[in-house]
């Protein structure tokens, strides 16, 4: 009997992952359930942020400092 050939799956693994927080995304090439190969997609939680706060003031600029990691806020306030 001829053996069946698996191809490989693709899958995202990211920014709307629960256990991802939006700060990465995986591209997972699996065959079955080995990952072969991952290629990481970093720096997704840009929001165009830096533009936003290109004609505030340092003061004006505060609130969105601690938005930019939504996991950790309190860290960015000291």
């Amino acid at each position: 009997m001829a053996e069946m050939q698996i191809k490989p799956i693709t899958m995202n693994f990211g920014p709307q992952h629960p256990a991802a927080h939006g700060v990465l995304r995986l591209v997972l090439e699996m065959d079955g359930e080995v990952i072969e190969r991952a290629d990481p997609h970093i720096g997704l939680l840009h929001r165009g942020t830096e533009k936003l706060i290109e004609h505030k003031t340092y003061l004006q600029a505060l609130p969105y400092f601690d938005r930019l990691d939504y996991v950790s806020p309190m860290n960015q306030e000291h």
